[in-house]
């Protein structure tokens, strides 16, 4: 997938909140998707945050922006971790689902950002699509430069803004 299409997107209201799904199939076996997903020293390659240890077990982790100095250090917490199928931790008062299933050698990867402000989803969708092309990238063994923070919109972060909205139904006009 090109960062030009958007990925299997959907949002749904649920317990007086918001749950963004977004659905990517991914050429590497869930092994490597999930090391990806939790070690402390590969989420900056392709991820919006640093952390203060690695993803693998459940208790309280130090969640920072990259590339956005202004934002405060933000607590978080593992809730679960079933390696290598099941992440889910708060991210201040979000909650990301990370769901991994097989498929052959390759491996289905379902996110659930569950927020609070539906005017949101839009620009959860922009950068979780430039995040997830990051991850891929970085699967294949690519350098890829940072896509996130202040440097998304170098890689289209504000046209997929505006895509997702359409597709989401949200005004931000």
């Amino acid at each position: 997938m090109t960062s030009r299409e958007l990925a299997n997107v959907r949002l749904s209201e649920q317990d007086g909140g918001w749950v963004l799904v977004l659905t990517r199939t991914l050429e590497h076996p869930r092994e490597e998707v999930w090391n990806a997903l939790t070690r402390a020293d590969r989420i900056p390659d392709w991820g919006p945050f640093t952390t203060d240890r690695d993803l693998t077990a459940a208790g309280p982790v130090k969640l920072a922006h990259i590339d956005m100095p202004e934002a405060e250090e933000v607590e978080g917490f593992v809730l679960e971790a079933e390696a290598p199928r099941l992440l889910v931790f708060k991210w201040g008062t979000d909650i990301l689902r990370w769901e991994l299933k097989d498929e052959g050698e390759r491996t289905l990867l379902v996110l659930r950002h569950r927020f609070a402000d539906r005017p949101q989803a839009p620009s959860y969708a922009a950068g979780w699509h430039l995040c997830l092309d990051g991850l891929a990238g970085t699967l294949a063994g690519e350098k890829l430069p940072s896509m996130v923070g202040r440097q998304a919109m170098k890689h289209g972060w504000q046209e997929l803004y505006e895509r997702y909205a359409e597709k989401l139904g949200i005004d931000i006009s």
